[in-house]
């Protein structure tokens, strides 16, 4: 029995497992992002959602040619209106869940943007710690605003409920069995 002999005909079964990944990866970003507040997780989760938003959109629209082929079955027609449901909101709240991030960045940006010099007498600007020496909690660079850290969290943690929430419900039309 080779392998070759066997083909998955829809696409939809593959693709499901990148937003998962991708979106609760993003929803653990925004969790470190919050509780840290270091640039490097905003923009972590910033990448992790516009490619987890990308990839749920993706499994969405390859969901409705796997639907038309199992139409029918009694297990898919209980749950198949729920779980489109939920991937809607899905792709939705973690496209919404990148744009914030996205704005934080630029915020970010235009936060550390030099002021123009109103003339050239103008002091240098202060940096955050000193190049040299000096105590180790003044090398580093201060926590992000915590507003900006709260606002990304909300719509990341809410993608990622109903990433897992859909991804559940998917399982249960391939899996599950009435009780």
């Amino acid at each position: 029995m080779p392998v070759a002999d066997y083909e998955i005909p829809f696409l939809h079964p593959l693709l499901v497992h990148f937003p998962l990944v991708l979106v609760l990866l993003g929803g653990a970003a925004a969790g470190l992002y919050l509780l840290l507040g270091r640039g490097v997780w905003r923009r972590a989760a910033l990448a992790l959602f516009v490619l987890g938003a990308s990839s749920a959109w993706a499994a969405a629209e390859t969901g409705h040619a796997l639907y038309d082929a199992v139409e029918g079955d009694p297990v898919v027609e209980a749950i198949v209106g729920h779980h489109q449901s939920a991937a809607a909101w899905t792709v939705w709240t973690s496209a919404l869940a990148a744009a914030v991030f996205a704005a934080l960045s630029v915020a970010a940006v235009l936060r550390r943007a030099p002021a123009p010099p109103d003339d050239e007498a103008a002091p240098p600007r202060r940096r955050w710690w000193p190049e040299r020496g000096g105590d180790r909690q003044a090398r580093r660079p201060r926590r992000e605003p915590l507003w900006g850290r709260v606002l990304g969290a909300l719509p990341a943690v809410v993608a990622a409920a109903l990433v897992a929430y859909t991804a559940h419900l998917g399982g249960l039309m391939v899996w599950g069995v009435p009780r």
